[in-house]
């Protein structure tokens, strides 16, 4: 996450939620309040996109929190359409900071939605803390990536997805990923192989290097962004 430059805004923050699941719509109502107390109110839980643009109107939150798979009206079928309607907010309500809620994680999805002027872009599986860290850094006039989404981002830009997967699966790098991912302590991959743990400990801080992140899990969940794991 960025940190935020300087901007007053009101307090609490005003928190419009458009999410067309009714039970994950309920529980960010919920477990916004819970976490951030007084500093935040929920001013709108909207089921369709209709409803939201209605809302931003009439109650001008500080944030939406926008899912990409939004029906125009209810009944209507959902699409992918996060860009158009960012864009559709900015166009109107310029101060209205966005954070898009979304299972997709595609690099050129992401990336279009910052391009239209989206301040965030988080998984669905975001911890309640995490996502209130989000909404008051976008509040601030900061931006808030999700750390695997905004890893995976710059590997894309770069055109390196395909070279860095390559790098990460070659010779003994690759052998101690696999073991990696299967769940192996470094000790365990030394004996396995077998190898020093010394060199384990050296690869493994290659592949860290090569990914840009900092722990296992980070290993795990950008491997499988790059499709090296399946779920």
């Amino acid at each position: 996450m960025h940190e935020p430059p300087e901007r007053l805004i009101r307090a609490p923050v005003r928190v419009l939620i458009a999410e067309d699941e009714a039970l994950l719509r309920t529980a960010v109502a919920a477990l916004l309040p819970q976490v951030a107390g007084a500093a935040v109110e929920v001013v709108s839980a909207c089921a369709t996109r209709s409803q939201m643009l209605r809302d931003t109107r009439a109650l001008q939150p500080d944030v939406v929190l926008l899912d990409l798979r939004m029906p125009d009206r209810d009944g209507l079928r959902c699409t992918l359409g996060g860009a158009d309607t960012i864009a559709a907010l900015q166009r109107q309500w310029a101060e209205v900071r966005v954070i898009c809620l979304s299972v997709h994680a595609e690099p050129d999805l992401v990336r279009a939605c910052l391009d239209a002027g989206a301040a965030g872009y988080l998984g669905k599986g975001v911890l309640p803390e995490e996502l209130w860290r989000a909404v008051r850094t976008v509040a601030l006039g900061g931006r808030s990536v999700a750390p695997m989404l905004q890893a995976r981002l710059d590997l894309h830009l770069a055109g390196a997805e395909a070279e860095v997967r390559a790098q990460l699966l070659a010779g003994r790098r690759g052998d101690v990923l696999r073991l990696l991912l299967e769940g192996h302590s470094p000790a365990e991959i030394a004996a396995t192989l077998p190898i020093t743990k010394k060199y384990v400990d050296k690869k493994i801080a290659e592949i860290k290097t090569l990914l840009g992140v900092d722990t296992p899990i980070r290993i795990y969940r950008l491997c499988r962004e790059l499709g090296i794991v399946d779920d």
